[in-house]
């Protein structure tokens, strides 16, 4: 009886390892030692993993430019508010601003395009 449970013992100790030595070997063949990049399957839907990624370059705003508009602002604030000058460096504060916005806002040209039917206006036209 106590060679039959040190048996048993001995089958549940060798059954775990000798189950895990049958799993062990399909994980080193799926190892794939290529230098190759992996390929991921792609659903269509947000970023292709399977595309480089694109490192985005900002254009930094010189600091000259950052000096004249403080400069700008200071003498704004200590003008009469709607007077001549008032409107001249508000409209400069303004334009310097567009302008920022301009450089960093890109509309990409082949989004729009350009169809004659959105030139339609629904006019009958006349025979």
């Amino acid at each position: 009886m106590v060679r039959d449970m040190l048996l048993a013992r001995m089958a549940l100790l060798v059954l775990p390892i000798a189950l895990g030595s049958c799993v062990a070997p399909t994980a080193r063949m799926s190892f794939d030692p290529s230098p190759r990049p992996q390929m991921f399957a792609w659903d269509g839907s947000g970023l292709d993993p399977n595309r480089p990624r694109v490192k985005v370059k900002r254009a930094a705003v010189p600091a000259n430019e950052d000096d004249a508009n403080r400069k700008r602002e200071q003498v704004f604030t200590s003008l009469r508010p709607y007077s001549a000058a008032w409107w001249a460096i508000h409209e400069e504060i303004e334009a310097d601003r567009d302008k920022r916005l301009a450089q960093k806002l890109v509309i990409c040209g082949g989004c729009l395009r350009h169809s004659p039917q959105d030139d339609v206006t629904g006019t009958i036209p006349v025979d």
